[in-house]
């Protein structure tokens, strides 16, 4: 009795043993009450233990919502949508139907995708280089070194050439002296000036006094 894989529409497998494979009728080992649509939609050929086999892949893509199958499909049908469940069976080079055991198709589906394992390890030694150059790229101060961030250091050497150069515009200027204040006109005293008519008509007082006198004193000769 020859084993096929169940591949329900949830996303999981199912390892089970029939009587005989009979193509026309795998519609009902998937649950489906017809045969419209279902069908074999592709064919991997692969090596498992220094063997080749024909691995067959049987479903229908259209139904009802809900019903999708969610389990993910190697390449070339890796972007089909599935409804229901799917079948997988095994061939050998001649075509007669083979044993495919649950484990037997995981090891085949992960060389399908390029071996799962390779990738890890790929992305790990990526992960610890692309760490390694940041690590390089860090200030001591653990910042990184993106065009943006710089070390202390250099804010403070900036800091010092910012202080120098303007240190050296100062000495280029010259020395601007401050602006003297405007000495505000003194004040012309009022009382002086008043002094000096009150002198004048004193003066002309007595020259008009003089010459009274002198003119009775020459009609009293």
């Amino acid at each position: 009795m020859p084993s096929i894989i169940i591949v329900e529409k949830v996303g999981s497998i199912k390892q089970v043993s029939i009587k005989s494979v009979v193509e026309a009728d795998l519609y009902k080992k998937a649950g489906l009450k017809s045969a419209d649509g279902f069908k074999c939609y592709t064919n991997w050929s692969v090596e498992h233990a220094t063997r080749q086999y024909t691995i067959s892949l049987y479903g229908k893509t259209t139904g009802r919502a809900n019903y999708e199958n969610k389990y993910e499909f190697p390449p070339p049908v890796d972007n089909t949508l599935f409804f229901g469940n799917c079948i997988l069976i095994a061939k050998s080079v001649e075509g007669a139907i083979v044993d495919l055991t649950q484990d037997m198709w995981e090891k085949i589906y992960e060389t399908l995708y390029g071996g799962f394992e390779d990738i890890g390890e790929e992305d790990s030694d990526s992960g610890c280089d692309s760490e390694a150059e940041e690590v390089g790229k860090r200030t001591k101060n653990g910042y990184v070194k993106d065009g943006f961030v710089v070390d202390d250091d250099d804010d403070e050497e900036d800091d010092d050439d910012d202080d120098e150069e303007n240190e050296e515009d100062e000495d280029e200027d010259g020395y601007i002296p401050p602006a003297k204040k405007e000495s505000k006109p003194k004040k012309t005293g009022s009382a002086k000036i008043k002094n000096a008519f009150e002198l004048q008509n004193v003066q002309e007082d007595n020259y008009l006094d003089c010459t009274s006198e002198l003119s009775e004193e020459s009609y009293l000769d």
